[in-house]
């Protein structure tokens, strides 16, 4: 009893100095896809950004490995940042007699800006992702968006 208590307190002091501290955003996405994103920092330069949304009416999930790029502007609040990811696309297409269905994994590369504000936390943010399909076949697509987050 007395270690799920030590590990509870532990937990609980992890917890709230991420939460404290603004490392955690949620928010939203508007392009290709356009849905929900999330943010989780590891640090000050290092984050992991994950989402769900839609992409030409099917679904489309990735996560992506980001590193963050501070003092590039001359505004301390905007941000370059490149990344690597992954993307699973839920692709399916209705013809008038014939219905195909496959899932496709891309290989994502994105490329960003983000501003964040200094009195409220939030971060409005510009992406542009290069994708290479590798399954089921090999192809090339541009994905980015528009979008924004809270921090808390």
């Amino acid at each position: 009893m007395k270690n799920i208590f030590m590990l509870c307190t532990i937990f609980l002091l992890i917890a709230s100095s991420l939460f404290a501290a603004n490392n955690i955003g949620a928010g939203f996405i508007l392009g290709d896809p356009s849905g929900l994103t999330a943010k989780f920092f590891m640090g000050k330069s290092d984050a992991i950004d994950i989402g769900i949304g839609e992409s030409a009416d099917d679904l489309y999930i990735y996560a992506d490995y980001l590193r963050h790029f501070h003092g590039v502007f001359p505004i301390n609040e905007l941000v370059l940042y490149l990344g690597v990811g992954a993307g699973f696309h839920d692709w399916e297409k209705d013809n008038k007699n014939d219905h195909e269905e496959e899932n496709r994994i891309d290989v994502r590369i994105p490329v960003g800006l983000e501003y964040t504000f200094t009195k409220v936390p939030i971060g409005i943010f510009l992406e542009l992702v290069p994708a290479l399909r590798i399954i089921p076949d090999v192809d090339f697509d541009i994905r980015g968006g528009l979008g924004a987050r809270y921090y808390f």
